[in-house]
């Protein structure tokens, strides 16, 4: 049986920048600008590839956001 391993803050911050490079070529920390400054407010998530995942995933990419 494997163990479970909780990501460090760190890791989970480049695990979504991997992420949203892959899904939409972007940063993890531009994609969350641009989130945060509503580029995809009233846009249907399925409309645009990535954005669900990154969405879903968002929490990894604001792990460094209370330090």
């Amino acid at each position: 049986m494997s163990e479970i391993h909780e990501l460090t803050d760190d890791e989970a911050d480049a695990l979504y920048d991997r992420m949203a490079r892959k899904h939409m070529g972007i940063s993890g920390q531009e994609f969350l600008r641009r989130w945060d400054a509503g580029e995809w407010e009233g846009v249907d998530p399925d409309s645009v590839p990535g954005l669900v995942q990154l969405w879903i995933a968002m929490p990894l990419g604001r792990a460094t956001d209370d330090d």
